[in-house]
């Protein structure tokens, strides 16, 4: 296990991303007196984060998006509202518990976990609880999360398959995927994996990603192989080609 701070000179920053997420200036943009959804536009186009727009409309327009002023319950609008509230409000709760982080703090976080567009994802995959479970690691005094373990990731993923039952297995350590975010595990059938009798493969058995900034699970799937899927997820925040729009 580890701690990423906001700090940008932290090692994990690097590994996970080599430039800023972005780089708008909300203080130039407040200046030229930009209302908040013009800010946001001129931001997002310039490549901010939805929480360094968070941020910035916070700091300099006094915007709090922690509560939205009004959620959808209608089935029409589902989840594409329900959802975008839900990941502002995980995002939000987030600077809320470090008032005193600056802009760059935000960024340099922001740019090690990639956590916007993957609380965005699992929000719209209707896994709000996934999306705020986060939480449970931050520091309490400055912002930094304590990043899962190989272990801790690996026991999620064999949680998820009922590794415990006997009946299938995660594959050995050599068999895992790593990454500056997390890891892809692959498994089969114990009979397999305890004999090389190939008659006894599960089918089905889609590699599991595991993100230890979100502790967040996806199954991935067997129609590509597992670096289409990492692929996608690097550039999605889900490994499944859903709509996160």
């Amino acid at each position: 296990m580890g701690w990423h701070t906001s700090r940008a000179n932290s090692g994990l920053a690097a590994q996970c991303r080599l430039e800023p997420v972005a780089n708008v200036d909300f203080a130039i943009l407040h200046n030229r007196g930009l209302r908040p959804d013009e800010a946001v536009m001129e931001a997002a186009v310039g490549g901010a984060s939805r929480l360094e727009i968070m941020k910035g409309l916070w700091d300099h327009w006094g915007v709090n998006l922690v509560t939205p002023e009004s959620k959808s319950t209608d089935p029409a609008g589902y989840p594409s509202v329900v959802a975008r509230d839900a990941a502002n409000v995980a995002l939000g709760a987030l600077l809320l518990r470090y008032p005193k982080a600056s802009a760059d703090e935000v960024s340099a976080f922001e740019a090690a976990t990639d956590i916007s567009q993957k609380v965005h994802a699992l929000a719209m995959a209707d896994r709000v609880a996934d999306a705020i479970a986060f939480h449970e690691r931050l520091d309490d005094e400055q912002l930094a999360l304590r990043t899962l373990s190989a272990d801790e990731c690996r026991e999620i993923a064999a949680t998820h398959i009922d590794e415990a039952s006997g009946v299938v297995r995660i594959q050995d350590d050599a068999s895992t995927l790593r990454y500056a975010w997390g890891f892809v595990f692959l498994y089969q059938s114990v009979a397999y994996l305890d004999t090389g009798d190939f008659s006894q493969m599960v089918a089905g058995n889609s590699p599991l990603l595991v993100d230890r900034f979100t502790g967040a699970l996806w199954v991935t799937g067997t129609a590509e192989r597992p670096d289409h899927y990492v692929e996608l997820y690097e550039r999605t925040g889900s490994p499944n080609p859903i709509d996160t729009e």
